[in-house]
């Protein structure tokens, strides 16, 4: 029988997942960490993964509209589209791997901080989108695989918006029952807002003298209002 340390000291997230790996099972043992280690993580980790999916969102909406303008927007566009689906499949794994079944020993999940049967009752299921978009993150962008042609072919591009919003409502649904020790207050009230707020961000592309773009702008106007679907 393996011994390990339920609890590392404060601020000890490495030697903490030396500890639950060493259990060698699938389904991590619970209170891995204590609830101090879990508010430094949610304050750092879980806020920057979701403001990472609500800033990469709201650059693609601009930018997609000029994706075919030439290489350069074609790559900007592609490059904060693999942003997105990464931190979206990160944010959809914390929400519902355990549900799924398919987390791994080393995974902070949203088990870490509320209790089971409170997420039976309040977080809402995986949405098909949801589904989907882990799928595609996985296929797609995170290995190569004969899926990313299927898709390429099926004409099923993201839809960012729409991902962005399951996952927003997601958590507006669980975070008030997130505990107090495991969460800051900021971190909380971000994550219980309603509706998608996305920053309004200005996408320019600059001509050069044959008329094709070498290069581009991005500036942020201002903080856009709740948008619903």
């Amino acid at each position: 029988m393996v011994e390990v340390a339920l609890h590392g000291a404060a601020g000890d997230l490495d030697a903490v997942s030396r500890n639950r790996v060493s259990w060698g099972i699938e389904m991590k043992p619970p209170n891995s960490l204590s609830d101090q280690e879990l508010r430094a993580y949610a304050d750092e980790h879980l806020q920057y993964e979701f403001d990472m999916l609500i800033w990469s969102a709201g650059i693609l909406a601009p930018l997609a509209a000029h994706h075919d303008h030439g290489y350069l927007p074609w790559s900007l566009n592609n490059a904060v589209l693999n942003t997105f689906s990464v931190h979206a499949r990160n944010l959809i794994s914390f929400l519902y791997s355990r549900s799924q079944r398919k987390d791994r020993p080393t995974d902070i999940l949203i088990e870490d901080y509320i209790d089971e049967e409170i997420l039976e009752e309040h977080l809402p299921p995986i949405t098909p989108l949801l589904e989907e978009a882990i799928t595609k993150a996985n296929k797609q962008v995170a290995h190569m695989t004969l899926e990313r042609v299927d898709y390429e072919k099926e004409g099923k591009a993201w839809k960012f918006i729409d991902v962005a919003n399951d996952i927003v409502a997601a958590f507006q649904s669980i975070a008030p029952h997130f505990p107090d020790p495991r969460i800051s207050t900021e971190l909380r009230d971000k994550l219980s807002r309603s509706g998608l707020i996305i920053p309004a961000v200005k996408a320019d592309a600059l001509d050069d003298i044959d008329g094709f773009p070498s290069g581009g702008t991005l500036s942020l106007i201002r903080r856009s209002q709740d948008r619903q679907k």
